[in-house]
């Protein structure tokens, strides 16, 4: 019991560390990998960065009022280094601990809005499970349910009435539920529940998709009751749902086999797919182009290719900037 409490304490400091590091200013796209591969070790590894973010946003409030108080609270004596999890974890002094939880400090505000969402934010890292950008992770829940995670994905492990289940966050899954136990997915203002199913669930907004592969799939959604059969698909949001509509199950997997498909899809709805798989960002600047329709079929790992074809196909304009940024107008 006592090896328990002092691993979980040591777990606990490095989520400290990880903290300061990340609000320090000088955070790298590295630093935020490797901190997503330290939550990555165990649900206990998440559980304490969620624990440590939850207590500083808490904090933050009181913090602000006291550097109004003090002000010289606000400027505290030079940082030490932070220490990687692997050496002596960090510990912030007193000026250190109030000034780090300034909501008004633009490291805070990097740390939960990355500019253009070039690396994660504090959010995205406390996940029980992420993918990076072009990343896809197979997570095997139990011996009866599988999930394949597609590019840009969060989840978190979910116990409900209905029984265990998972909490999409925000991306993409494709879930495989085995005939013992009904498994819940709770997406946006909706519950799934499915036995025997495969089915693809779609969260990158305010609207979640819905798409049934094999089996039926039950979606909960404010009181209302839906089935959805092999090959409807069906998208809601907070407001409710739209009537279900057909759609082809291979298509909607293409991706667990690196392809993307678009067939009279509006340029900007490609671009934002886009933005999904590559490093970066596109950033579109011709409304009129954005609603242009596209048809495309493009390897995930060739998103590079895919801005050409569309340069040479619909006559976009392409500006490189730095940090894989691209203008296209």
């Amino acid at each position: 019991m006592s090896a328990d409490r002092n691993a979980h304490a040591s777990i606990r400091e490095q989520a400290d560390a990880w903290w300061a590091r990340l609000r320090s200013g000088r955070a790298t796209r590295a630093d935020a990998e490797a901190l997503r591969q330290w939550c990555a070790q165990s649900a206990e590894h998440a559980r304490a960065w969620r624990e440590v973010k939850k207590a500083w946003e808490a904090l933050e409030p009181a913090a602000a009022r006291a550097v109004q108080a003090d002000p010289s609270a606000a400027f505290p004596e030079r940082p030490r280094r932070v220490a990687a999890p692997a050496d002596r974890a960090y510990r912030p002094g007193r000026r250190a601990f109030v000034a780090g939880a300034v909501a008004a400090s633009a490291t805070t505000f990097l740390a939960f809005r990355p500019p253009l969402g070039l690396w994660p934010s504090v959010a995205e890292l406390g996940a029980d499970y992420r993918t990076g950008t072009g990343e896809q992770r197979q997570v095997a829940l139990s011996d009866q349910v599988s999930v394949q995670m597609n590019t840009q994905t969060r989840m978190n492990l979910k116990a409900g009435e209905a029984g265990d289940g998972i909490e999409l966050v925000a991306g993409e899954a494709e879930i495989l539920a085995g005939p013992q136990r009904p498994f819940a997915v709770y997406a946006g203002a909706g519950r799934l529940l499915a036995r025997s199913a495969r089915f693809n669930v779609r969260h990158t907004g305010p609207q979640v998709c819905v798409s049934c592969l094999e089996g039926t799939v039950d979606v909960d959604l404010a009181g209302q009751h839906r089935v959805l059969e092999r090959g409807l698909q069906l998208v809601y949001d907070a407001q409710g749902a739209r009537p279900p509509v057909a759609v082809d199950p291979a298509s909607v997997s293409a991706w667990r086999s690196g392809a993307l498909i678009f067939t009279d899809v509006p340029l900007a709805e490609v671009i934002d797919e886009i933005n999904r798989y590559r490093p970066g960002r596109v950033i579109l600047r011709n409304a009129e182009m954005g609603r242009r329709p596209v048809q495309m079929r493009f390897a995930i790992h060739q998103t590079d290719t895919a801005l050409t074809m569309i340069r040479e196909l619909y006559g976009a304009k392409l500006t490189a900037l730095p940090g894989n940024i691209v203008l296209m107008s």
